[in-house]
């Protein structure tokens, strides 16, 4: 049966983000500390796992993958076995050949290539496969420290709204961890790919928590208003209110992201990109989900969005609680310090027009 060796590249794409994010992924699956991660990065090409079935290899591959790193597979070379014939017809004798002057044999150090296992003459450069053996040995010592480590990634550590299964099941998951295990389900963020899914399922929860919110509203305005007697375009104000809220929220999570980004670039607190973020502010939409409670739900989601807001800033980007504060909150502080600047030169200017007006005697 064949078997395989997985070998580490380094990253699959060239930046600092991809960097950081390769660092810290190596960290978490191989149980790594920062410094030999960082090692392990700058000694690449470097075989992390050999002996393997390719359906294991596979396994490596897609592990790596995921946190942006870059793996080949190589089929490892079968031994060559000698063999022997027992029937073999024995050969004519031949005559003797002449003596030979006598050679001395080889008195220096062997050495057996690790990777051909080719026998030879002590030498840093092996004459069969090429390689540098002293290197090689280098990387396999390094391999060593880290084999076995790698894991697959488990469908428990996606977001259950990504993890495949089925929709409502998903669903209902996503809303039950988001809510009351928001710690340990903004950390799992980070694993999943893409925007469509956070975005999808922010839309679905926004829509049901904001509609339900606007509905109470309108029939609480309802018991005091005639409401058959206004005009029928009045009547229909609802609907008017509710077919937006897709398209609101889907603007409001986009630029919300981007404010927020910025303000975590500002505070040193961008680890994982921008995509996390995204992902924190749509997942943490579960909180609208309180506007189901008629009038006080809507304060309360509001309330309980902002905290997810900052639990999975936090988690998502593995920052402190301070910064993940300071950033999501940084955009109201700007706001209210232009406000207040405002209404400071508003005074200025009012109590210098009276000023110069002076008192008429």
């Amino acid at each position: 049966m064949a078997s395989y060796k997985v070998i580490f590249l380094g990253l699959s794409v060239i930046g600092t983000e991809e960097e950081s994010r390769l660092r810290s992924g190596l960290q978490k699956k191989f149980n790594l500390p920062p410094g030999k991660a960082e090692s392990l990065l700058q000694r690449v090409p470097i075989v992390v796992k050999k002996g393997v079935s390719k359906e294991e290899a596979e396994r490596y591959v897609k592990a790596f993958e995921e946190i942006g790193g870059r793996v080949k597979v190589e089929e490892e070379p079968l031994l060559n076995l000698e063999t022997t014939q027992e029937h073999e017809p024995r050969p004519e004798p031949k005559p003797s050949p002449k003596p030979e002057p006598d050679r001395k044999p080889y008195s220096g150090g062997m050495v057996t290539c690790p990777q051909c296992g080719f026998e030879q003459p002590e030498t840093d450069e092996c004459i069969k496969c090429g390689i540098i053996i002293s290197k090689y040995v280098q990387f396999q010592e390094m391999a060593r420290s880290v084999e076995g480590q790698v894991r697959e990634v488990s469908k428990d550590e996606y977001v259950p709204w990504e993890s495949g299964e089925g929709f409502v099941g998903a669903f209902f998951k996503t809303v039950r961890d988001s809510l009351f295990s928001p710690t340990k389900f903004f950390k799992k963020i980070s694993f999943g790919e893409g925007y469509w899914a956070p975005l999808i399922y922010a839309l679905i929860v926004g829509i049901i928590g904001n509609g339900c919110a606007i509905l109470w509203i309108w029939l609480f305005m309802a018991q005091f208003l005639p409401m058959d007697r206004l005009p029928f375009q009045y009547s229909l104000s609802i609907l008017q209110m509710i077919i937006p809220l897709p398209f609101q929220q889907a603007i409001a999570i986009f630029i919300g992201s981007a404010i927020i980004h910025l303000c975590l670039m500002i505070v040193r607190g961008n680890t994982h990109g921008y995509k996390t973020t995204f992902r924190a502010i749509s997942y943490s939409y579960s909180g609208y989900l309180f506007g189901i409670i008629p009038f006080i739900g809507l304060i309360i989601g509001g309330i309980y969005t902002f905290i997810l807001t900052i639990i999975g800033v936090r988690e998502g980007h593995e920052i402190s609680t301070g910064k993940a504060v300071l950033a999501v909150l940084l955009p109201a502080i700007v706001i209210f310090g232009l406000i207040f600047i405002a209404i400071l030169v508003a005074m200025m200017f009012v109590g210098s027009m009276g000023f110069l007006g002076g008192v008429r005697t």
